[in-house]
């Protein structure tokens, strides 16, 4: 009798997080303390030569930027060049495939793993953020999580596709240089994208770092909401997500399978 799905799900999950406690020390360094030397070399760098950016302080509008970006590199690296390790080189995939788990639920426990770890490396952000008082002291700011944690799904589904096409761990310079590298500078991470030209704001909505950025910054901000406007962000990040999925998912059938 074949187990309910979110056993097997929940099982690659356990791998991967067992293997992590064994790495632990290079793994903070990489998602937490990089994406924190940003916030502060920028909060308080850039923030010393520009007082406001959109109506807050410039420390306030890196936070939420920094959230979004560690979330999305934690997630990005992990079912990118970590998942292609395991099914490249050391073969852990084809271990796992061999037993009863199908490969929507070993992608399935790949991505809950990622997005949970890129959730922590967010929090960490937020919560040095809030240290330095870049983040108001409310509730709202822990509303962001839920919304982060979709944001890593879609992170995460994005380094499947990669991970499904790539044939050698070069492949991934293009991963980086054209998918991770123009969120981190044009998605608002930074700068208001307003104050890019046109056909760079265009681009920048694509991604969905932007929608990510946009839908919790009110809440790390403490601005006004716009809840139809949230909504519509996270709406994009999953309808993203599920795209991405399908095709990782149909790629990688046709590399494992055909």
């Amino acid at each position: 009798m074949k187990m309910p799905e979110s056993v097997y799900v929940l099982a690659v999950y356990d791998r991967q997080y067992r293997v992590f406690r064994k790495l632990l020390g290079s793994s903070l360094v990489s998602n937490v303390a990089n994406p924190i030397l940003f916030l502060f070399a920028f909060g308080f760098g850039m923030g010393s030569f520009i007082d406001t950016m959109s109506g807050m302080s410039y420390l306030t509008f890196v936070v939420a930027g920094m959230i979004g970006y560690s979330a999305a590199f934690a997630a990005s690296f992990e079912t990118s060049i970590g998942a292609f390790t395991r099914y490249f080189l050391q073969k852990n995939w084809d271990a796992i495939l061999s037993t009863p788990v199908t490969l929507a639920e070993l992608m399935m426990g790949e991505i809950l793993w990622a997005s949970v770890k890129a959730l922590f490396s967010a929090i960490c952000v937020l919560i040095v953020g809030w240290m330095w008082g870049g983040v108001p002291t409310s509730f709202e700011p822990l509303l962001t999580l839920p919304i982060v944690f979709l944001g890593s799904i879609c992170f995460a589904c994005a380094g499947l596709v990669a991970t499904a096409y790539a044939k050698g761990y070069e492949f991934f310079s293009y991963f980086f240089t054209f998918w991770v590298t123009p969120m981190f500078v044009f998605c608002g991470v930074f700068f208001d994208i307003g104050r890019f030209p046109d056909f760079i704001q265009y681009f920048a909505w694509f991604f969905p770092m932007t929608h990510l950025v946009a839908a919790i910054r009110p809440l790390t901000a403490g601005t006004e909401l716009d809840i139809t406007a949230i909504c519509l962000h996270i709406g994009y990040i999953i309808v993203f997500s599920a795209a991405a999925f399908w095709v990782a998912h149909r790629k990688l059938h046709q590399r494992l399978y055909d």
